[in-house]
């Protein structure tokens, strides 16, 4: 029975229910759901199995109704593509080999997204085209949504591109794990039953692993943790111990500090009785005149009678602060007072031609700028295409060289730059682009606006599905 007239069948057997609800008949063909999904719903399909024998088998029925050709003369001759997936293969072989196929003699990017090229190319030939794949576990993740992107892109052109692919219950796993890059763009089959499963069933839901303790952990656990209690207790005695001690120390040096404080301030007022004394002595030393300075040898110290007066001249405070002082303290008191009002500190010339000369040597401290590296990160493109199913970026520059990549990004902090890494001829090769913009005219009008000094370098629009086939090489 060829894809048509199975069709046929299935619009006379599902008048009067929806076929896609849970309490459709579980007669159903395989083949019959497969046809019925892409003429009406217009999504990726995916027909999974427990066993490979069995999900082979119905790839290679579908194969030879699609052989057949269509049952209507009206309709169009599919352009098939038929790839057997494998782990040992990466997802350049896997386009390569996808378009080469169905676009003989053209030319294409490998690395492109199929959701790009095969777009590309079906609107420049105006061909109805379908995708059968066998083995769809063994394909990544990027593949599976490259997959289901070109449907839904042809779906928004009025073009006519059908996928279907046939695997293990690990593939739709995978697509439940994924769920939210898949909505509305693919429908899961069950092989054994002719179902289709919502990536929320059961059946396909990814397991949650429940780690159960056996008593023996449970037990040790709770020793640890009684061990981690006894340990914080001691640890909390102990700094409060060393607060109580450093408590009453401060208490102490307190009681000190005032005890000090009045000594000082007896002092104080000693001193300040002793200056106005030494004032009143410079006074009568400059009424004396040349006859008697010269009688009496230059000797301009007071008399030990001067010393006792002036001591006596003093306010007393109380008398239980009355110290009395010898007569060779007060002169040295006079002295050193005398010398700390009339003599300055002066360097020795030496010393001072140094330190000037030192001075005029020190050269102006110059100052750091730090800048901020941006550091590769491929996940941010990767959360974005999420975000941003059309999205586009910028690219403005690529570099082998990690230090001229550094040099690059120092040289626009202000910019919202972003690297990801991919392999340009078996190399590392870092790039470096703008934010992720929802739509190619948004990231048009974000061109208009760079810099002069980027915009010399002739920045061009780059695909974000396109930039994530680049991440997944430098991976692979």
């Amino acid at each position: 029975m060829s894809a048509l007239e199975s069709t046929s069948t299935t619009e006379q057997a599902l008048v009067g229910h929806n076929p896609l609800s849970a309490n459709a008949p579980t007669d159903i063909s395989v083949s019959t759901r497969i046809d019925y999904n892409l003429r009406f719903a217009k999504q990726a399909v995916l027909v999974i199995a427990n066993s490979t024998e069995q999900y082979s088998q119905l790839a290679s029925q579908y194969l030879v109704s699609l052989s057949n050709g269509p049952s209507d003369k009206n309709e169009s001759h599919f352009n098939v593509a038929f790839v057997s997936a494998s782990i040992k293969l990466n997802d350049i072989q896997i386009r390569c080999r996808l378009v080469e196929q169905l676009f003989i003699n053209t030319l294409f990017d490998p690395e492109q997204s199929l959701a790009v090229s095969v777009l590309r190319f079906a609107k420049q030939q105006g061909e109805a085209i379908s995708i059968v794949i066998d083995h769809a576990h063994a394909l990544s993740l990027q593949l599976k949504y490259e997959l289901s992107q070109l449907v839904h892109l042809a779906k928004k052109h009025n073009l006519i591109i059908n996928v279907v692919l046939f695997g293990l219950t690990d593939a739709a796993k995978q697509l439940s794990s994924n769920k939210s890059l898949f909505k509305n763009k693919i429908a899961v089959i069950d092989a054994a039953s002719g179902q289709v499963l919502s990536l929320d069933d059961k059946k396909i839901h990814h397991d949650e692993v429940s780690s159960s303790l056996t008593q023996w952990q449970k037990f040790s656990l709770f020793l640890v943790m009684l061990v981690l209690a006894g340990i914080v207790i001691w640890g909390y005695q102990l700094i409060t111990e060393d607060f109580n001690k450093n408590r009453s120390n401060l208490s102490q040096e307190s009681i000190y500090a005032k005890n000090s404080d009045t000594a000082l301030s007896v002092t104080k007022n000693t001193d300040s009785s002793a200056e106005q004394i030494v004032r009143q002595m410079e006074k009568k030393q400059k009424l004396v005149t040349a006859d008697n300075i010269v009688k009496v040898g230059l000797a301009l110290a007071a008399s030990a009678e001067e010393i006792n007066r002036a001591i006596l001249a003093l306010p007393v405070l109380s008398q239980a602060m009355q110290v009395p002082a010898n007569a060779d303290d007060v002169i040295n008191a006079l002295a050193q007072s005398s010398n700390s009002l009339t003599t300055a500190v002066i360097p020795p010339k030496g010393i001072a031609n140094k330190q000037v000369k030192e001075q005029g040597d020190k050269k102006p401290t110059e100052i750091v700028k730090t800048t901020t590296v941006t550091q590769i990160d491929n996940n941010y493109y990767q959360n974005q295409v999420v975000v941003y199913e059309h999205g586009y970026v910028i690219q403005l520059a690529g570099f082998t060289d990690k230090k001229l990549w550094h040099g690059f990004i120092d040289k626009y902090p202000t910019e919202s730059l972003f690297s990801y890494q991919r392999l340009l001829a078996q190399q590392r090769f870092i790039v470096v682009t703008s934010k992720v913009y929802a739509n190619k005219a948004m990231a048009k009008a974000a061109l208009k606006l760079l810099p002069v000094s980027l915009s010399i370098r002739e920045p061009w629009l780059k695909d974000i599905s396109l930039v994530i086939s680049e991440i997944n090489t430098f991976k692979g």
